[in-house]
């Protein structure tokens, strides 16, 4: 299982650029067999970063997928309206694969889940320990929180990089759960073991909400 995402920073009015996603998202997922999703970043994003989600198979089911729309009118349509909202940050594309999850993968999280996202690039020769230690801290944060939580491996970008998902029901589920590690020592120690694994200061935290 992989997840892909496209990212980008749009610029514009809050309601025209919003509701062009949103209608560029539901184009998405008329002419595709793979559920899209929307969302909005909202800290450790340049303001108006919007991204978009889908769990494929393999890359040959993200291929065959997106070569739908090469051929569908009203997405190519919209992707040329897009251009007036075009930033000066490129949209990228990412693929990760899906090492372990404490969860099996459902429906997407509805409109107003709250995304916790962690990167990380382990330090050189740490490659194997680090996928050890990320899949036992998937484990423990899942136990303290009760938030299912996935542990993936970027296949592009940073050579070796890991990430961590969280998706909370909305806001108030993540600040629950960021109260329950942040007064957990057990969860806290395991958080110190795994500091020399990966190289210093490539760990990143961000959070973004979904908005269709």
């Amino acid at each position: 299982m992989h997840l892909f995402s496209r990212l980008g920073v749009v610029n514009g009015g809050p309601v025209e650029t919003l509701e062009w996603a949103v209608n560029i998202t539901t184009s998405v997922n008329q002419a595709m067999d793979v559920e899209v999703s929307l969302w909005q970043g909202q800290f450790g994003y340049p303001l108006g970063t919007l991204a978009w989600t889908a769990l494929v198979e393999s890359r040959v089911q993200l291929a065959e997928e997106t070569a739908k729309l090469a051929a569908d009118k009203g997405y190519l349509d919209l992707v040329t309206q897009g251009q007036a909202f075009a930033g000066t940050i490129p949209f990228e594309d990412a693929l990760r694969t899906m090492v372990h999850t404490t969860t099996e993968p459902g429906d997407p999280p509805p409109p107003g889940a709250w995304a916790e996202v962690i990167t990380a690039a382990p330090a050189a020769g740490q490659i194997g320990a680090a996928l050890a230690w990320g899949v036992d801290i998937a484990d423990r944060y899942t136990a303290v929180t009760g938030t299912g939580s996935a542990f993936l491996t970027d296949d592009y970008g940073p050579f070796g990089q890991m990430t961590w998902i969280a998706v909370h029901e909305d806001a108030a589920a993540a600040d629950r759960a960021g109260e329950a590690v942040a007064g957990d020592a057990d969860y806290l120690a395991a958080l110190d073991a795994g500091g020399g694994l990966f190289q210093p200061g490539s760990a990143s935290r961000s959070a973004s909400i979904r908005i269709a």
